[in-house]
């Protein structure tokens, strides 16, 4: 009788050269959650200790990440390099920048000096990977249509979360420079991204919950205009906070096909815009803006019970060693 061989994991450093750069998600996900609870908490008198709690758990999984990156990086070099010169893998590398910009409007009122260095590591890697990406974008040939999808916005728009913590720790200069690149290049980008979608044929399974990512841009645009000095009474805001709805109708419709693609790191991509949008529909209610208030509290339930379930996931695959392992 002859026994099949006993399956090897793979050992932890050889592993880690497959731990893909859109990990950085989970952190841009649970920060957005813990926005999200924290503007709750202000509306309808909860506290703060949901947000907070979300807010070191956010801090610990990005300590987790960043240290495994920087061994991928330090040991399996090669990889790293390929990811950041691939056309469709780029983008997520916006993640990286955004995810200490987004820690620091967590901890801004918890420590303001740590939120002050984490603002200003997250700005010079935002500044540094939108230049990166950008570049490449423009000089590499190989770059098609096909290899267009919604992650793209990510080290463009990924710019405005920077004014979203940064007023009152950068210079009004800093935070509208981001503000600005993040408002050009979402305008650039969304007819490239619509055409790709429209034209092109549909998006490969792996990529498919980057539809959710249409969802960010209106969103964080509302949420860094009213932390510049604009209110949520604003044309702008009323204009931008029904864009964003519209793409999370959009996304429902599509939800069954969605539901038929197999979990996958890449499916937290679903989480930041969600948890983006529900912090505008309750920041519009709180703020005296377009009052989505029962909406918010819709939105929140579905956001955490979506994020809960990712993160559960996550750790049920990391545990089986599905996370680390090539495609």
């Amino acid at each position: 009788m002859s026994h099949a061989a006993p399956t090897v994991a793979p050992p932890a450093s050889r592993s880690l050269a497959y731990l893909p750069v859109s990990a950085f998600a989970m952190v841009l996900g649970l920060g957005g959650l813990s926005i999200a609870w924290h503007t709750a908490g202000r509306l309808w008198g909860l506290g703060s200790t949901a947000g907070d709690l979300l807010a070191g758990l956010t801090t610990a999984v990005l300590a987790v990440v960043a240290v495994g990156y920087v061994v991928k990086a330090v040991r399996h070099f090669a990889q790293v390099r390929a990811e950041w010169n691939h056309p469709v893998s780029a983008a997520f590398t916006g993640a990286i920048s955004v995810s200490p910009l987004l820690l620091a409007a967590l901890w801004a009122d918890l420590a303001p000096g740590v939120a002050a260095v984490l603002w200003w590591v997250g700005a010079v890697a935002q500044f540094a990977i939108t230049l990166w990406v950008v570049r490449t974008w423009i000089v590499d040939a190989a770059i098609q249509q096909v290899h267009v999808h919604p992650a793209w916005f990510i080290p463009a728009v990924g710019n405005l979360i920077a004014p979203v913590a940064g007023v009152g720790i950068a210079p009004p200069e800093v935070t509208w420079y981001f503000a600005g690149i993040g408002v050009v290049y979402y305008l650039g980008l969304l007819p490239i991204v619509l055409a790709r979608l429209f034209t092109a044929g549909t998006l490969p399974p792996k990529l498919a919950p980057t539809l959710a990512i249409l969802i960010a841009p209106p969103a964080v645009l509302t949420l860094a205009w009213v932390r510049l000095g604009g209110g949520w009474n604003d044309p702008l805001v009323k204009l931008l906070v029904p864009v964003a709805l519209f793409q999370f109708f959009l996304l429902v419709i599509l939800s069954p096909s969605l539901r038929a693609v197999p979990f996958a790191l890449g499916s937290w991509a679903y989480s930041f815009p969600l948890a983006a949008l529900t912090s505008v529909v309750l920041g519009s209610a709180a703020g005296g803006g377009l009052n989505y208030g029962w909406l918010g509290a819709v939105l929140l339930g579905i956001t955490t019970v979506a994020i809960g379930t990712l993160f559960v996931l996550t750790l049920v695959a990391a545990a089986r060693g599905q996370i680390c392992r090539p495609d």
